[in-house]
């Protein structure tokens, strides 16, 4: 299994609606791809971690880095897992307020492209799995 965790800024402001039209987008295609994940999006932000197929996760990459809805993409962590570790979503999701995100003790510098903040990454991801991830 590989997977690919990123981090990118919005080049567009996104509100509810747009958001929600992402998702669509994105949970039909990495249906179709094979795809699981989850994304984060926060202060003009988004954390996603994207699971699959390498081929596959390396070619949604490639246009997430080439959208133009988003800008600065740094890749975070890349290589092979033993299993998914959102396997049960084409694409979870969950939205905070800054506020909320700053709140979470250990999480404010995750864009750091090191890869030694893997860990934090993962684990806010899958913290924030565990709640409402409905939008």
């Amino acid at each position: 299994m590989f997977f690919i965790i990123y981090s990118s800024y919005a080049a567009v402001e996104f509100d509810d609606g747009k958001l929600k039209f992402l998702l669509i987008q994105s949970r039909e295609r990495n249906k179709d791809l094979g795809i699981t994940g989850m994304l984060l999006y926060f202060n003009d932000t988004f954390i996603q971690l994207i699971e699959g197929d390498e081929e596959q996760v390396k070619l949604l990459y490639k246009d997430i880095c080439n959208d133009v809805r988003h800008k600065n993409v740094i890749t975070l962590k890349e290589g092979q897992a033993d299993k998914r570790n959102f396997d049960n979503w084409s694409m979870g999701f969950k939205s905070l307020q800054h506020e909320e995100f700053m709140a979470m003790e250990g999480y404010q510098s995750l864009q750091m492209p090191s890869g030694g903040n893997f860990p934090s990454v993962l684990n806010l991801l899958k913290l924030i799995s565990n709640e409402d991830h409905s939008f």
